[in-house]
């Protein structure tokens, strides 16, 4: 502002000395000068105006950038401050490495608190050897040849006791024995019916499933799967969800979208809802029964929903890691199944 003002002073002077008092020879009077020099005046004036507005205009562009670059600093400094850094804390490491036991499910970070990412997850009762302990009081153990953290609530010196005996004993609906031959049949899952399909014998199901694979694999390569198979007569029952039950939502909108196309060629659509799970460090059966409902709830009505984890729920199942079941449970599956089509 100062420089606008001097600049302004300047201009003033400069003209005041192009139109000066002379003594001329018919006496006193006022002299503005040759023409010549009335432009040279002119341009210096507007020079200057022009250079004292570039000059402002250069200040405001400036206290612009500079709020800006501050904005920016300070966007810089808050994630700082938000993003978790292993140096915020201190790590007291054990001269011998002990054996621990994780008490229940839990995860395993890259941190020693919750504000760090996940990178996997111990069973109930898995042993993990623990290395040091955080100030916070969550441990750091090897986890496979990497150093990571599991909070100290869930890690124990003793093994914990077996839990509860899962259900096996029917409770009044007799598992499905007779499996019936059904043609046309399109079975859509996971690890879940990979292994049902290792232990159900020779059949002539098609099956389009794959180990640890959710809604993502779904609509990038089963869909264009069972499209290339699906026709008038043929039978698509779909079992996902255990991996990603978070996707609930995508999979209700592409699995609605997907059954009219499937129905209009001759096809009949099923969903199953996911089975019952036990501890593991993945997912819950809270988890899944919310699944579950939202799904049964959401479907179109061009989808038959088939309720086998209350039918498993009825008659008993035997989960072998809390996630997988044995092949007494996926051969009763399968026949439930074949009975419902």
């Amino acid at each position: 502002m100062k420089k606008v003002v001097l600049a302004l002073v300047l201009g003033l002077t400069l003209v005041l000395a192009g139109g000066s008092v002379q003594k001329t020879e018919g006496g006193l009077g006022t002299s503005v000068g040759s023409g010549n020099k009335n432009e040279e005046i002119n341009e210096n004036w507007e020079g200057v105006f022009a250079v004292s507005t570039g000059e402002w205009d250069m200040a405001k562009t400036g206290k612009q950038a500079s709020n800006s670059q501050s904005e920016n600093t300070v966007k810089q400094e808050e994630d700082k401050k938000t993003a978790p850094k292993l140096s915020d804390y201190t790590i007291t490491p054990f001269e011998d490495g002990k054996v621990m036991y994780a008490s229940t499910a839990v995860n395993v970070r890259s941190g020693p608190s919750t504000d760090f990412g996940r990178v996997g997850g111990l069973a109930r009762g898995q042993a993990i050897t623990a290395t040091g302990q955080a100030d916070t009081g969550w441990y750091e153990v090897m986890y496979g040849e990497t150093k990571a953290f599991v909070s100290g609530k869930y890690l124990q010196e003793e093994k914990p006791a077996e839990p509860a005996p899962q259900p096996q004993e029917a409770q009044g609906q007799q598992a499905v024995t007779e499996v019936k031959n059904v043609s046309g049949v399109i079975l859509v899952g996971d690890s879940r019916f990979v292994q049902m399909q290792a232990n159900v014998g020779e059949n002539s199901c098609v099956w389009i499933a794959e180990g640890g694979k959710g809604y993502k694999w779904f609509n990038e390569n089963a869909v264009a799967r069972i499209d290339g198979c699906v026709g008038k007569g043929s039978k698509v029952l779909i079992n996902l969800g255990v991996n990603d039950p978070g996707n609930l939502n995508n999979y209700l909108e592409l699995v609605n979208a997907k059954a009219a196309e499937w129905v209009a060629k001759g096809a009949k659509v099923y969903y199953a809802s996911v089975n019952p799970v036990w501890e593991n460090p993945y997912v819950t059966e809270e988890q899944v029964e919310y699944f579950n409902s939202q799904m049964q709830a959401g479907l179109s009505g061009d989808i038959a929903w088939i309720d086998s984890h209350s039918y498993l729920d009825t008659i008993g199942y035997k989960l072998v890691d809390g996630l997988h079941y044995n092949a007494e449970t996926y051969q009763n599956l399968y026949a439930y199944y074949m009975s419902c089509l």
